[in-house]
């Protein structure tokens, strides 16, 4: 009897082993390495009614090598196709390439301009829809050209130019606050909101195209061409607007709170320049009714700076010198920054801002009269900033060397 039993069980048990083999397949979806082309940038470009998809692909061998010194090779290739879809294009890619594009460690993607202007709403339906890619590449415009153009320059600090552009938008994002970086899903949040409209950085070519696509164009110590961040794109919806220069950039994104560190200067009480490093800033939107029931807001925005250069004779030693440094930058920071939120509102009626946001969720009733037609009632409304600033260090020295050297 006890025999019988174990037979059973042991049955069972072969009976499960056999089940569990047919409905765990462990490798009916793998992917060898050397029969996937990795991806490291893309770029959508669009022409006569096609799309022109540009991708970046990293050669792992030539890597090994340029990373010990020995190879002249070039680390990457670029591949070009066209098609009315983008994964048509992506697919004739075969037909050019000895491997599978591999979408899912895309670091940056590039629009061209003329897509840009002409709406993303398709290329976005495919970069959302796609299950190899990831979110959390960063997304940038061509200022006045190609994004295939930013994808055959090669770059000096890194042996791939994909990862090249990808820690210059850390960098600049983080220390000079004219730029930012986007990524696919914050895009689409924007975009699809009533209350905001989304920005996106720009990137341009700077010097020769051509001497730009050559490997010597690294082996500078003068490189002939390079690759530039140019400030922010302005979309409505999907569609590219306009193009915000160095000091609007900036004041979008202090209304937008997304300012880290950046620099700036005055005027000093005695002549000469005081320069300050804004370390630490936080901006929140208000909203109040006018009259007639229109929307007025104000950016209060809080900021901590340092001293970071006194090009004059000011005396530094007077706590009223520190607080008059204060409301000096204040009324520039108010003044420059309401400015220039007024003239992307006037020019291009496109609230970047939040701003139909705020008002949204403090007069939802009011929100939804205006909502389909916001873009106009947003032109009329009456936009303000107030900051507080306070300076919280000097330096390492106290009084300027052009006051010492005088006193001397």
């Amino acid at each position: 009897m006890l025999c019988t039993k174990q037979k059973v069980s042991h049955i069972s048990f072969l009976l499960l082993l056999v089940i569990l083999l047919a409905i765990l397949p462990g490798c009916w979806s793998k992917k060898e390495l050397n029969e996937l082309a990795i991806v490291m940038a893309m770029g959508i470009d669009y022409d006569d009614s096609d799309y022109e998809v540009s991708i970046q692909v990293m050669k792992s061998s030539e890597v090994g090598k340029s990373e010990g010194g020995s190879s002249d090779g070039a680390p990457v290739i670029t591949y070009r196709t066209s098609g009315k879809t983008i994964p048509e294009a992506l697919q004739r890619m075969l037909s050019v390439a000895p491997r599978v594009p591999y979408l899912s460690h895309i670091r940056v993607l590039i629009f061209g301009e003329s897509l840009a202007r002409s709406g993303v709403s398709d290329a976005l339906d495919f970069l959302s829809r796609n299950q190899q890619l990831r979110t959390d590449f960063f997304m940038l415009v061509s200022k006045g050209g190609k994004a295939s153009e930013i994808l055959d320059v090669v770059t000096s600090f890194e042996n791939i130019p994909a990862n090249s552009l990808y820690s210059s938008i850390l960098l600049s994002e983080k220390k000079w606050a004219v730029t930012g970086r986007v990524t696919l899903q914050q895009f689409i949040t924007q975009m699809e909101r009533r209350g905001s409209n989304p920005v996106l950085p720009g990137v341009q070519v700077v010097g020769n195209k051509k001497e730009g696509e050559s490997h010597e164009n690294k082996k500078r110590v003068v490189p002939m061409t390079l690759l530039k961040h140019v400030g922010l794109a302005v979309f409505n919806r999907d569609r590219l607007v306009g193009w915000l220069g160095e000091p609007l950039s900036k004041s979008t994104n202090y209304a937008l709170n997304e300012v880290n560190t950046t620099s700036g200067y005055i005027e000093g009480p005695e002549g000469g320049i005081v320069g300050f490093e804004v370390r630490r800033t936080e901006s929140d939107i208000k909203v109040k009714l006018g009259e007639d029931n229109v929307p007025e807001f104000t950016v209060k925005m809080t900021m901590e700076t340092d001293l970071n250069s006194v090009q004059s004779t000011v005396d530094l030693q007077k706590s009223d010198t520190v607080e008059w440094i204060n409301r000096k930058i204040e009324q520039k920071v108010d003044s420059y920054v309401t400015r220039d939120l007024r003239i992307i509102q006037e020019k291009y009626g496109t609230d970047v801002f939040g701003f139909g946001e705020a008002l949204h969720r403090k007069y939802p009733k009011l929100w939804k009269k205006l909502r389909d037609h916001w873009d106009e009632q947003f032109k009329q409304c009456k936009i303000t900033v107030k900051s507080k600033v306070a300076v919280r260090r000097i330096g390492s020295i106290v009084q300027p060397v052009k006051r010492e050297m005088n006193e001397q």
